[in-house]
């Protein structure tokens, strides 16, 4: 795992690609001390042009203006396009690393945020006659991302997690943990209110109160579970327990649950997920695909 501060190659301090380098650099914002900095990236050190007037009054506004039409909210952006002019002039960006903070994506907030895009395809010629930037092809980017408990919570309110939250439990539920409260047909929908997460070393606690497809009562509902990645494409079950209260230190352990598989969809691999002291970090690959 590497930095994301911009280098090049080894070269004499005195030449003058050195000290142009430098200069650039020096005029450059550098990503914030606390930011995310541990993307897997193996070819950092490899030779990069300097920016160059293409860069600077071009594509980097380009770009600029499209990440934030993107999100409803996101602050501190840092943006560092790296290419030859050769390349740029094609659409080819070779490189983009990307970082934010306090990032309100489609109803999902995110403390912090970086993103590391190679070989990315862009309409330059459109740019040149100012229309806006556009994707003209799907771009793997390494990402890792930073929530708080709050940022979960307040995202657990978005349609976006909230309908995977409910598919999840749903699927837990008629897997064993309370099957008498699914409707064994699917027609019936299941409801949580007042949905919750609480974010601890090694733990993740969720509760809400479940209005049943077959009883149509509120059930307090508190799952207790550790996580762990595999694969990329799976989140598993550690040790899950049923609580009788959300602060409760012991719960009934599901045993038949452990293991319990949650699939996050071709367009996400998850490398590393850590449940730390009120924050969640995750690194890994997400598609970026260009709009219709």
């Amino acid at each position: 795992m590497t930095n994301f501060q911009p280098q090049g190659p080894d070269t004499d301090s005195g030449t003058a690609e050195t000290r142009s380098r430098q200069a650039n650099e020096a005029a450059s914002p550098r990503l914030d001390a606390q930011a995310p900095s541990r993307l897997p990236d193996p070819d950092r050190n490899l030779p990069v042009p300097i920016q160059s007037h293409v860069i600077s009054t071009i594509l980097t506004p380009a770009l600029r203006l499209w990440l934030r039409s993107q999100a409803e909210q996101v602050e501190d952006l840092y943006l560092l396009i790296e290419g030859g002019d050769r390349q740029l002039l094609t659409g080819l960006v070779p490189r983009v690393t990307i970082s934010a903070k306090n990032v309100l994506y489609k109803g999902l907030y995110l403390s912090r945020i970086t993103l590391v895009g190679r070989g990315i395809k862009v309409n330059f010629g459109q740019i040149l006659r100012r229309k806006p930037l556009r994707l003209e092809r799907t771009i793997p980017v390494q990402a890792e991302v930073q929530l708080t408990q709050e940022d979960l919570n307040d995202s657990l309110q978005s349609p976006l997690l909230s309908v995977a939250v409910i598919d999840f439990l749903v699927d837990l539920l008629r897997a064993g943990a309370a099957p008498d409260l699914v409707d064994p047909s699917g027609k019936k929908a299941i409801v949580l209110d007042n949905l919750r997460a609480k974010i601890a070393p090694g733990v993740l606690t969720l509760r809400a109160d479940l209005i049943s497809a077959t009883q149509g009562t509120a059930t307090p509902f508190v799952l207790r579970t550790g996580l762990r990645a595999v694969n990329g494409r799976q989140l598993l079950l550690q040790n899950p327990e049923w609580l009788p209260t959300p602060n409760a230190k012991r719960g009934l352990a599901l045993h038949d649950l452990d293991e319990f598989p949650l699939d996050l969809g071709s367009d996400v691999e998850i490398q590393e997920l850590v449940l730390g002291d009120r924050v969640l970090t995750c690194r890994g690959k997400i598609n970026v695909v260009p709009e219709e």
